[in-house]
């Protein structure tokens, strides 16, 4: 399981370059512009899914530091974004790196944005907290073609498909 994550962890940072190259090309205001979707922009979304990220990485290393909302826009510019962005997919491709694969077997204890205690199974919440990025990637590039941007594929058997390719150029 540990060898899923860390490849879910790669093809997480692979995606979030990928769509945020496009994102790049989009002007303030349509970065920002509000749509009928959760949290309001893709501004709004890119913002959630970080504060996301950082909360999820709070519960399960118990370091980083958790925000204390996931509805926020800490983040309006997008270059800081981008570089907020950047850094927290270098923390989550160290964390998968780290996984402990006996800590997966096992039930993590935490408490939700509103102070509720929990104890779920790790390897799900591990699990829910990549399914939860891919979720929102697929909102940004749905948002993305609506703007006029034609996005690169980035399922993850593109990122398979890449990462093959290059072991076969490497020989």
């Amino acid at each position: 399981m540990k060898n899923l994550f860390v490849t879910l962890a790669g093809y997480n940072a692979w995606a979030n370059f990928l769509l945020f190259e496009h994102l790049s090309g989009l002007s303030a205001e349509d970065f920002a512009a509000p749509r009928p979707v959760n949290f309001g922009s893709l501004a709004g979304i890119a913002n959630h899914v970080l504060l996301a990220d950082r909360a999820w990485l709070s519960r399960f290393t118990g370091s980083g530091g958790s925000p204390t909302a996931i509805d926020t826009i800490p983040y309006p510019g997008f270059a800081d974004l981008l570089a907020a962005r950047r850094a927290e997919d270098a923390r989550i491709v160290a964390f998968a790196k780290e996984l402990d694969p006996a800590r997966l077997k096992g039930i993590l204890h935490y408490h939700t944005m509103d102070g509720r205690p929990m104890a779920l199974p790790m390897a799900a919440m591990v699990a829910h907290f990549f399914n939860h990025q891919t979720h929102h990637r697929g909102q940004m590039h749905a948002i993305l073609s609506e703007c006029g941007v034609r996005p690169r594929d980035i399922d993850l058997v593109f990122y398979q498909r890449q990462l093959s390719e290059m072991k076969e150029a490497e020989g």
